[in-house]
């Protein structure tokens, strides 16, 4: 399956599996199949998109608040975890943001070995993942209606961590869902 992704952060990206009833087809539907009265905001409803996303845990944490079904997809067994970058730490000055960086890198490594460790001493696998860092990447199937993608892309004030993953999102479904089109719907 040949993807095109949009890259997020360092080793993440956001690509379409598929649509259902974008734009230019509800327009179809409207013209065709509904007299104008029907025609209404209910029309979106019958739209959907479903998305393969690459990315750390905490992004998964906040696409679970709007309901979206969320598949884990297969991944290689090497295990990655997101780590800023200085601009990304962020400090006013840049040898500090290096030092911070530095650290995020030897702890999150630090972070990643221990449940191999653990599980090679026999401890359940269970408890050995306990210490897993929410910055590690995972593939996930993400599938939901236009109102669910919607009030995902509507959020506000995000870290540029999270921004990076709505902004990807909003293109998509600008791209799928014309504004221009679908605003007759949306009264």
């Amino acid at each position: 399956m040949l993807l095109n992704n949009i890259p997020c952060l360092d080793k993440g990206y956001v690509s379409t599996i598929s649509s259902h009833n974008d734009s230019q087809k509800l327009v179809d539907i409207a013209n065709h199949l509904l007299t104008p009265y029907q025609v209404s905001e209910k029309l979106l409803q019958l739209s959907s998109l479903t998305l393969l996303i690459k990315c750390p845990l905490f992004i998964q944490l906040n696409l679970a608040q709007y309901g979206f079904t969320i598949l884990y997809a297969k991944s290689t067994p090497e295990v990655e975890a997101y780590l800023p970058n200085e601009a990304e730490v962020n400090t006013p000055e840049l040898e500090t943001s290096r030092l911070i960086m530095n650290d995020i890198k030897q702890t999150t490594e630090a972070l990643l070995i221990n449940p191999k460790a653990y599980n090679a001493d026999g401890c359940d696998k269970f408890t050995s993942q306990v210490m897993t860092p929410i910055s590690v990447y995972t593939t996930i199937i993400t599938h939901g209606s236009y109102d669910q993608w919607k009030r995902f892309t509507a959020q506000v004030n995000l870290p540029a961590q999270i921004e990076s993953y709505r902004s990807a999102v909003e293109q998509i479904v600008e791209v799928e869902w014309k504004y221009g089109q679908i605003k007759d719907f949306t009264k």
